[in-house]
């Protein structure tokens, strides 16, 4: 998203939009957005990897199972 907004042309907002979207990016900068899971843990990329990876091989077995796609 940083690089979005640090590609987008300010000339074309307004002064105060221009000034939102530097202190959105200064926001970011200071504070990391984390992806929690009920704030119990952080929900990194190595975890989402792992998650999805679950999901796609419990899927491809659902699908060896199911009857009317086995005849």
């Amino acid at each position: 998203m940083l690089s979005f907004l640090f590609k987008y042309p300010i000339s074309k907002l307004t002064a105060p939009e221009a000034a939102q979207i530097e202190l959105l990016i200064i926001t970011l900068n200071l504070q990391k957005p984390v992806l929690t899971a009920s704030s119990i843990f952080v929900v990194g990329t190595r975890l989402l990897g792992s998650i999805i990876a679950t999901i796609v091989t419990y899927v491809l077995v659902a699908i060896q199972f199911h009857p009317s796609w086995t005849k």
